[in-house]
């Protein structure tokens, strides 16, 4: 009598396929790997019908590295000794950011497979142009900025939904500062909108559903 073969080594490949996304994603967001090496990596994991050959895909990989926590950032400073730049890492987690800071000139996102709602409702923008620069990975990605300033939405967007629902935007000329959002968006969900500090408080929803 002939027995069903066990279902192990179905799980075990199913395994080996998550194992080898998170190893991707973690070197890709360490620079290990450059975006286009990390898509075509990514079609050969999904198309594996084998344990070794997911672990194949990794192999290469610097293997003295782990995935880390995302970085936790320290308490707001003084604008006068606020950082010309600054990042943000949201990897496989959910990342909230809010309140009353500083926006550095430069700001680099990284959101890997993770939930990051970034909210400058009550945050100060200097004078110029502030360049937010994205790099998403399967992530859902809100940025909710306060009126009086304008958004040049300017990312490159791969199987994604990528949207700047702005609108009324200060003139060209008015001195009013600049928002460039800029940066890769890979098999993801991101917004730009546009809200007040009166309307989130009227509306007790810090956390608005995508």
């Amino acid at each position: 009598m002939a027995q069903s073969g066990p279902e192990k080594p179905v799980v075990s490949l199913e395994r080996e396929r998550e194992n080898a996304i998170q190893l991707l994603t973690h070197h890709f967001a360490q620079d290990n790997i450059s975006l286009e090496e990390l898509e075509s990596r990514m079609e050969r994991v999904y198309r594996a019908s084998t344990p070794s050959g997911l672990r194949d895909l990794t192999r290469d990989l610097p293997s003295d590295e782990q995935p880390t926590s995302p970085e936790r950032r320290p308490a707001p400073v003084p604008a006068a000794f606020a950082p010309r730049e600054e990042r943000i890492s949201s990897i496989m987690a959910s990342t909230k950011r809010r309140g009353v800071f500083q926006v550095p000139p430069e700001l680099k996102v990284l959101s890997v497979m993770s939930e990051t709602h970034l909210d400058f409702t009550e945050a100060h923008f200097e004078q110029g142009v502030t360049e937010i620069k994205l790099r998403a990975l399967m992530t859902q990605l809100r940025i909710v900025l306060p009126p009086g300033v304008r958004v040049v939405f300017q990312v490159g967007s791969f199987m994604s939904e990528a949207s700047d629902d702005t609108d009324n935007p200060p003139p060209v000329g008015s001195g009013a500062p600049v928002v460039r959002i800029t940066g890769p968006v890979i098999m993801s969900e991101v917004k730009v909108s546009i809200r007040t500090r009166e309307q989130r408080l009227r509306s007790g929803d810090d956390d608005e559903d995508f």
